[in-house]
């Protein structure tokens, strides 16, 4: 898939700072409907930030967010949300004291007739359902992350921000949840990726973005990026 024509989210000259340390400078990307892209890097190059950015999580210092026409670069987080973008965050931040099936209750927002429901959630997702009864904090690393990732599809979000899903998971876990992210690719759903696994990453991505030191340094499709050894060794070192 190519650059998308009338993209759904536009990233335009991005600036962000935590205090006096600056951290994106002038990152600009795009992404389009039913598309999913991945913002590939190193530990600390700023992908996280960016997530946060488009949030409004960490206000941006300059530069704009525009989500299907409408700028939202100052707009409170829990605005962004309700104009239909979920955020799962790499820290998971599940309600430990809640069981699975009331962490997806409380999450409930956004009904539509095609949207999420529990129910719909349990198909993508059977081992929560197993799990339905368990507190939050007692599930395993995999399991926190599948039940993240369900709590933000209960929003039932047009864009699904994912920050570094596979990270600490052991590899038949990260196969099961590359798994169920294709099939939310397949179902339609709009995907931003930010990850450091590579393959991870491409055997979901139609467009990749490489990030280094706060700089988008490579834009292209996934098959592009593959076939490019040059960059790959240069900001990944693969």
């Amino acid at each position: 898939m190519g650059a998308p024509s009338e993209p759904v989210l536009t990233v335009e000259e991005l600036r962000t700072a935590y205090g006096l340390s600056r951290v994106l400078f002038g990152v600009s990307l795009r992404i389009g409907a039913g598309e999913c892209v991945c913002l590939l890097g190193r530990n600390g190059v700023g992908k996280t930030t960016t997530m946060r950015s488009i949030m409004g999580l960490t206000p941006a210092a300059s530069g704009r967010i525009m989500w299907k026409g409408r700028n939202i670069t100052r707009e409170a987080p829990f605005r962004v949300a309700a104009l239909g973008i979920g955020f799962v965050p790499e820290d998971r931040r599940i309600f430990a004291d809640l069981t699975v099936w009331e962490n997806l209750d409380v999450a409930t927002r956004r009904a539509r007739a095609d949207g999420f429901t529990v129910e719909r959630v349990f198909e993508l997702f059977p081992k929560l359902h197993e799990l339905r009864d368990r507190q939050g904090g007692f599930l395993s690393g995999g399991e926190q992350q599948m039940l993240t990732i369900a709590r933000t599809l209960m929003g039932n979000p047009e864009l699904l921000l994912l920050d570094e899903p596979s990270e600490g998971l052991a590899p038949l876990v990260v196969e099961h949840l590359r798994q169920q992210i294709a099939r939310l690719k397949a179902g339609g759903q709009t995907i931003l990726l930010a990850e450091q696994n590579v393959e991870f990453s491409l055997s979901l991505a139609d467009r990749v973005y490489v990030l280094e030191k706060g700089h988008i340094r490579y834009e292209g499709t996934a098959r592009e990026f593959r076939e490019d050894e040059t960059i790959r060794q240069r900001y990944l070192a693969l």
